[in-house]
């Protein structure tokens, strides 16, 4: 592929190509928030190996590209669930952005995911991001709010929580058919393979789910992490995360959609405060997330 004077090779990834991937997204993360999170920069550096897991998993059960000239100089990486497609990464070395290498890749992606019902992104604040999703009919249905706070005394283990188990998956998979439009079994087995999945039940029934994470992820100041997680009633979200804060303990990090007043009015009253907004875009009307808390950008 011809870009202006320069000759893209786009190509499908592969296991080796995985660490080169990893520091493309580093040094990419890092120019983000040096110039749109100012206040953030005591997280760098980025930890590039906390990002090798993830990219594997999107490789088994999705499709990750890669742009070469002729070294790695950016990457897409995209998973299709039900119908649903969700575009997972999009990084480019920040000193060969803006020269059309991000819309080639995009594009790629697309093509890969050609009859999905619907295309969907969690954007970052980068103008240029947003404008590609804009341009290919992904429109902003929600804030995706980040949120930082200590989990302190969350109150007592509501009722009825057990360990999550592979025989709660059918019901799971309801629940995030209502609240995402798409069951996604494949990456709760792999979230139960690194983090602490729970359940619990209200009067006999299903009432919703959260998984818990050690400290780790990119950042260099590690922080426990809280999603994703849903509820069958939002009046239930204060219980959900009273549980997830308990066992979280220490500082927490959670990503939670702007239309889940319960998450946001509990956390705020927690004294958890916005850290950083991305947005939700996708092609068609999907559920509001009004009973949701993110996984955050990766699988949404």
């Amino acid at each position: 592929m011809l870009l202006g004077e320069v000759f893209l090779r786009i190509r499908r990834a592969d296991e080796r190509d995985l660490p080169a991937l990893a520091s493309i997204f580093a040094a990419s993360a890092e120019d983000l928030l040096r110039r749109y999170r100012s206040g953030d920069e005591d997280l760098l550096p980025v930890n590039a190996d906390a990002a090798v897991p993830v990219y594997r998993h999107l490789n088994d059960t999705g499709a990750v590209f890669v742009a070469e000239d002729p070294e790695p100089v950016a990457f897409s990486a995209a998973v299709v669930r039900e119908g649903v497609w969700f575009l997972s990464q999009l990084w480019v070395l920040p000193e060969r952005q803006g020269k059309g290498i991000g819309s080639a890749l995009l594009d790629e992606t697309l093509s890969w995911g050609h009859g999905a019902s619907a295309f969907t992104v969690v954007s970052s604040p980068h103008p240029g991001a947003q404008t590609l999703y804009l341009r290919r009919s992904m429109f902003p249905l929600w804030s995706q709010v980040d949120l930082l706070g200590d989990a302190g005394d969350a109150g007592e283990m509501p009722d009825g929580l057990a360990p999550l188990s592979d025989a709660d998956q059918p019901w799971i998979d309801e629940i995030d058919r209502e609240v995402r439009g798409a069951a996604r079994p494949v990456d709760h087995a792999f979230w139960r393979g690194s983090a602490t999945g729970m359940v619990f039940h209200r009067d006999g029934g299903a009432g919703g789910y959260v998984y818990v994470w050690p400290p780790g992820g990119w950042s260099s100041k590690p922080k426990s992490k809280i999603g994703p997680g849903a509820v069958v009633d939002p009046r239930d979200m204060p219980n959900l995360l009273a549980a997830a804060l308990q066992l979280a303990g220490g500082e927490v990090t959670l990503a939670v959609p702007s239309t889940n007043w319960s998450a946001l009015n509990e956390l705020v009253r927690l004294g958890f405060r916005p850290s950083a907004t991305n947005t939700f875009m996708a092609s068609r009307a999907l559920p509001d997330g009004s009973r949701y808390l993110s996984s955050g950008g990766s699988l949404a």
